[in-house]
């Protein structure tokens, strides 16, 4: 309950100081490539359900796009603007919407696209989903210190659930299995100096070395898991692409 209430306390706070920068970022989008400025992509929240989530289009509206669900740095798909928008996670502002409502927490387990959880999931991956899903957890940290940067720009699917989903995951167990307020306020501290680049802020392989005995690789996918009554996904040109893996993904 406790938690319950600081989510939707510092969430308003973060809503109302931010909506200038959001308007502004908004209007910038549309002028470097018109349409919807707001993308909403289905994602797999606590038990399995499915939510809508919202972000900053960061993509350029090309049509249908049925590409990757996860963007590596140098994807295509994401225009300048959207580059510098995603470096400073200024993307994820409307996710403050999703705290309020209770789909999402402030640290928790990103939550991710339908598609990696039906494909890759194990038993032991879905200890994730115990919880709310969060803008930024241990795994998160993981990968803005040595995922994103270290995808290849093609088919980086593959690789990303290879080599750094197990990773993630293994991280994100290890912090559902012993969360704490503190341990919620190190993540969140740690999490700002990583955008900023301070040196030690992230989470590497080192890091990892703790958790090893959490590291999985990925299951072939049955689409198991996923609530039936959720909803369909959202295949309008918008949704799709800006349907991404990120902080994360991100």
């Amino acid at each position: 309950m406790l938690r319950r209430l600081v989510d939707i306390v510092l969430a308003g706070i973060v809503l109302v100081v931010s909506l200038p920068v959001t308007l502004a970022a908004a209007v910038a989008i549309f002028a470097v490539n018109p349409g919807a400025v707001i993308f909403r992509a289905k994602r797999v929240g606590k038990s399995g359900r499915l939510f809508t989530m919202y972000k900053l289009r960061t993509m350029y509206i090309r049509g249908r796009d049925h590409g990757s669900v996860v963007t590596a740095a140098g994807d295509g798909r994401v225009f300048p603007l959207g580059r510098w928008l995603r470096r400073l996670r200024l993307d994820e502002l409307p996710q403050m919407i999703n705290i309020i409502k209770g789909d999402m927490t402030f640290v928790g387990p990103r939550p991710r696209d339908p598609k990696i959880v039906e494909q890759c999931y194990t038993p032991l991956h879905r200890e994730t989903l115990e919880v709310l899903p969060g803008l930024t957890s241990p795994g998160t940290l993981f990968y803005l210190t040595c995922g994103e940067s270290t995808l290849p720009t093609r088919n980086p699917e593959t690789e990303y659930q290879a080599r750094v989903l197990p990773r993630k995951l293994a991280l994100d167990i290890d912090y559902v299995r012993n969360r704490s307020f503190w341990m919620d306020v190190r993540v969140a501290i740690r999490t700002i100096g990583a955008i900023f680049n301070v040196r030690r802020a992230g989470l590497d392989d080192h890091d990892v070395e703790r958790v090893a005995g959490l590291i999985q690789p990925p299951r072939g996918g049955d689409g198991a898991g996923i609530s039936p009554d959720a909803g369909g996904m959202d295949h309008s040109p918008e949704a799709r692409n800006g349907d991404q893996e990120d902080l994360r993904a991100r």
